[in-house]
């Protein structure tokens, strides 16, 4: 058996309405939005990835979020916008990320560069896991589970943007 080590790099933070993560299927986009009648205070959650270090592969377990989500390293609901694309998808989930704490910035630390990077495999296309992803584009493979990614581009208005 080979040996390996995980890596986990919290890049950051989300908040968005409970129902969106505890609500499971009946969770609508109004309800993930804040804008249905019963409103929950937001919450804040960790974005983390994951670095997978094999004998001889990287892997790296979705991007977390992009630099243009925080340029200054603070909150800013604009440069936010247009980030994600949309003000539906900022009301659905804000983040920050803190400056030198996107994934590659923190990869960059440890000496692994994009282009070192064997696999990029992003669990969903939820904006937290997958904004990151222009920071990864010199990786090798990227990947992404076929059926996830039609459902996305089916629904752009609440998932994965392609300019990510």
């Amino acid at each position: 058996m080979s040996e390996y080590k995980v890596h986990i790099i919290n890049t950051g933070k989300v908040r968005i309405e409970p129902e969106l993560a505890f609500g499971g299927d009946h969770c609508s986009t109004a309800k993930a939005a804040g804008f249905s009648i019963k409103r929950s205070p937001k919450i804040w959650l960790p974005v983390n990835v994951f670095l997978v270090e094999t004998s001889d592969k990287l892997i790296l377990l979705d991007t977390g979020w992009d630099r243009s989500m925080s340029p200054n390293g603070v909150f800013d609901k604009k440069a936010q916008i247009k980030s994600l694309g949309s003000s539906l998808l900022y009301h659905v989930n804000q983040g920050v990320v803190a400056k030198g704490m996107t994934a590659s910035e923190q990869l960059a630390k440890l000496g692994i560069w994009p282009s070192d990077i064997d696999y990029v495999i992003i669990s969903h296309l939820d904006r937290d896991h997958a904004n990151g992803l222009r920071q990864f584009k010199d990786a090798k493979n990227i990947m992404v589970a076929r059926s996830e990614y039609e459902y996305a581009k089916k629904h752009p208005y609440i998932r994965f943007k392609k300019k990510w």
